[in-house]
């Protein structure tokens, strides 16, 4: 059984492209619980159409549809919902445009006791290393593994992600609601850094290919005319521009 956690905006057709592509190339027929979170931003759209939209490609859902916009109050009610052996972090706006053999990523994770999570890769990699941003993970024969010293400030981030269910019910409970998440795994929240330096981190890929992922949500919202409030890297809610 597979936890799908979905932080949404009122994007119908962005998140049903971003389901279309997962349920496609990843999920296909796997046993999957949705946990969604619908913020009230975006579209004047009912919230409702947004659950719509999940039981279109998963029957399994519980949902949550907020009254003010929150990233991470979002983002922790997803993580403390979990209860599956195996969690996909999934924010809306991400396409797969390439298929990725699920079982692989479950036996890679099951062999590597420590391995918190293999994310699926939004760069090119190279023969033995592969770009995220300006860091470089080396190819250690069955992924691109986040190096020990770079664990703490790029282990884990946003992009989707397969995860064990142990690793995501050891964070849920420190994660605060009144700041952005991926900061408090990076350098602002003590608990949630003393968990995350137990474990290693990968990124799913194999040698001399092209990303997986294409992000669908920078372009939406300078179609919708808004913006992540404040400093982009610890935003918690959106603004019109």
């Amino acid at each position: 059984m597979f936890d799908i956690l979905i932080t949404a905006t009122k994007r119908p057709d962005v998140l049903a492209k971003t389901l279309d592509s997962f349920k496609k190339n990843l999920f296909k027929d796997a046993p999957v619980t949705v946990f969604l979170n619908v913020d009230p931003v975006g579209s004047t759209c009912d919230p409702r159409v947004l659950l719509e939209v999940v039981l279109d490609y998963f029957p399994n859902v519980v949902w949550r549809n907020p009254a003010l916009p929150d990233f991470a109050k979002a983002f922790k009610w997803c993580w403390m919902q979990s209860s599956a052996d195996w969690v996909f972090h999934l924010e809306d706006d991400w396409e797969l445009v390439r298929p990725v053999d699920l079982g692989k990523l479950v036996a890679t994770l099951e062999k590597n006791k420590d391995l918190a999570l293999l994310r699926l890769p939004f760069f090119y990699s190279g023969e033995m290393a592969m770009k995220n941003w300006n860091k470089f993970f080396p190819w250690n024969g069955e992924f691109y593994e986040c190096p020990k010293e770079m664990r703490q400030g790029v282990g884990f981030c946003g992009h989707p992600s397969l995860i064990k269910g142990e690793f995501v019910r050891s964070i849920a409970p420190h994660l605060s609601g009144e700041s952005n998440p991926e900061k408090q795994f990076h350098h602002i929240n003590t608990k949630v850094i003393n968990e995350v330096l137990k474990w290693r981190y990968g990124v799913y890929g194999v040698p001399i290919s092209p990303p997986f992922l294409k992000d669908l949500g920078r372009k939406w919202m300078v179609q919708n005319n808004l913006k992540k409030k404040g400093s982009k890297a610890f935003f918690t809610t959106w603004e019109e521009v």
